[in-house]
């Protein structure tokens, strides 16, 4: 991986928070991007360059396509180019085809697909000569077996599944583009911490992933000049058990 700057998205909270402060323990200059976390994110930053990292964070609500270029440009000229990105935020809303409606589906396609394609795009076109990039779209284990709960989020990610191999062939050789995908690594509103125990007991490997092992996967692929266009499953294995529901239904009791 080139020197410069990696971009996360999502990165003061949950998993986002992990793979930056991963990023950093390897060296990479961090620029924390946030919607609503502005405390996570501030303090996240003083964590990271009282440690001896560098690293900035940044605002933009994600819902809005046209901010991309003003982060990338806000990023350039407060800490560095650009070099990497984490596409880790992400709208993840209940529908189901009983449910789904325009508004739901735009709005995931828009967040979880839309913008991170304009990302990469960003990325590539403001690329210093002589560097290679790496992208990083987290994705979700549900690609590989889906089921009909949170089905607009479900088609968001197959788009992004889709981008990461079509990018990795278009963007050769400047770009590297790969993907990671989580299997159940934190508890969602809607889940009691049994029900979280329960499902991440039931994997085949017994232990859910944590938001460490993420990490662990991206900071693999960022520096893997010899990898692209691959999806990283960290699952212990979820996928093998096809739920017939998303795992919040099948694990409360």
């Amino acid at each position: 991986m080139d020197e410069g700057v990696i971009l996360v998205t999502g990165g003061a909270v949950r998993i986002g928070r992990e793979i930056c402060l991963n990023l950093a323990n390897d060296g990479f200059s961090v620029a924390v991007h946030y919607n609503s976390s502005s405390e996570q994110a501030n303090s996240l930053v003083d964590i990271i360059n009282s440690g001896g990292g560098r690293a900035l964070s940044f605002s933009g609500d994600l819902s809005d396509a046209s901010m991309v270029e003003g982060l990338f440009s806000d990023i350039r000229h407060s800490l560095g180019d650009v070099v990497g990105l984490v596409n880790n935020a992400s709208l993840f809303s209940f529908d189901d085809i009983n449910s789904v409606s325009e508004e739901s589906w735009d709005s995931h396609m828009h967040v979880n697909a839309l913008v991170p394609l304009l990302m990469i795009s960003e990325l590539n076109r403001n690329m210093p000569a002589g560097c290679v990039g790496s992208v990083v779209n987290i994705l979700d284990q549900k690609i590989s077996q889906p089921n009909p709960d949170y089905l607009s989020y479900t088609a968001s990610r197959y788009a992004m599944a889709g981008m990461t191999e079509t990018l990795a062939r278009s963007l050769c050789p400047s770009v590297r583009v790969n993907a990671v995908a989580p299997g159940h690594t934190l508890p969602s509103p809607e889940q009691t911490p049994e029900g979280f125990k329960k499902a991440q007991s039931q994997s085949p490997l017994q232990s859910g992933p944590s938001p460490k092992d993420i990490a662990g996967a991206v900071n693999y692929l960022m520096s893997a000049k010899s990898v692209t266009g691959q999806i990283i499953y960290v699952d212990s294995g979820e996928r093998f058990l096809s739920r017939a529901r998303d795992v919040v239904f099948e694990t409360e009791d």
